[in-house]
């Protein structure tokens, strides 16, 4: 059993509900483009955790074949898990991404989310060439970390106590570097073009994904509630790891629920405060020639 990621790096429930807060009703499209996804294709995701982007794909393109691979166990097992509760049909299993567990050429689309930082380009482009078929698309995607979100505006009722609560946990130190092997976009095209690919594209997009005075109010209260739920997981993934997490646990679940209420509570007002959050992705795409 393989749970490090999940116990050290990120949970999986973090990982989950944080890809669904920015992978919404919204902004599904933006990520289909990005994605290059079609009806019909069998498509392969290398890092799936919790399935999120697995499971979207499937509902809206139902035609489509997809597969998610994880090393982490827990992952999968909540990925399995989710997709039954779904009735969506997505074909899980622990692999490592140095060997994939499928033929030769076998895949239209092969895709990552935040994955090649992890390990070295030749570690993690070898398999992902071998299974996709000649002329199949390879779409890398990661988070653009040297660039804050600066231009966010959050709603900040009970954020300076929330970072406080933050600010007084105690940690061991880190046992694994998360994102060694980021590199410049630059770099991975070139790596791109060294392992024979072709047609070798890159795009930046700025994807607002928390915006929930303009939008409908069904939609909003989603949007609502899936960023308070992110911020749960992420509190309750680092109480976990905190020496004296248990100390501050009742305190910062607390201030978080009051800052979702009191959200909740300006959008039934019609307060409009216009908060809002975005993600700025890199995404690489190329063709296996």
């Amino acid at each position: 059993m393989n749970n490090l990621w999940n116990k050290q790096v990120q949970s999986t429930e973090l990982l989950y509900f944080s890809r669904l807060e920015s992978f919404n009703e919204i902004t599904k499209n933006t990520f289909f483009k990005l994605l290059q996804v079609k009806e019909g294709m069998k498509i392969l995701e290398v890092g799936c955790g919790g399935g999120t982007f697995c499971n979207i794909i499937k509902q809206n393109f139902p035609t489509c074949k997809v597969y998610g691979i994880d090393l982490d166990t827990d992952h999968i097992e909540f990925a399995k898990k989710k997709a039954k509760e779904l009735k969506v049909d997505v074909n899980y299993s622990v692999a490592d991404i140095n060997k994939l567990p499928f033929k030769n050429g076998e895949f239209d689309l092969v895709y990552s989310h935040t994955v090649v930082e992890h390990l070295p380009f030749k570690n993690f482009i070898k398999e992902q060439k071998r299974v996709l078929k000649k002329g199949g698309k390879l779409i890398i995607m990661r988070v653009l970390m040297e660039e804050k979100n600066n231009a966010d505006q959050p709603f900040l009722v009970c954020e300076d106590e929330i970072n406080a609560c933050y600010g007084k946990m105690e940690f061991e130190p880190q046992t694994i570097s998360p994102a060694k092997y980021l590199e410049s976009p630059n770099l991975t095209m070139q790596h791109l073009e060294e392992n024979g690919f072709k047609n070798i594209d890159v795009s930046f997009d700025r994807i607002v994904y928390y915006n929930p005075d303009c939008t409908t109010k069904t939609i909003a209260k989603k949007q609502i509630k899936r960023n308070y739920e992110t911020k749960l997981y992420y509190a309750l993934f680092n109480l976990q790891k905190a020496k004296n997490g248990e100390n501050l646990r009742a305190e910062l679940l607390q201030l978080l629920e009051k800052q979702y209420k009191e959200r909740l509570k300006l959008l039934e007002q019609n307060k409009k405060i216009f908060d809002y959050q975005s993600t700025k992705k890199v995404t690489f795409s190329a063709i296996k020639g």
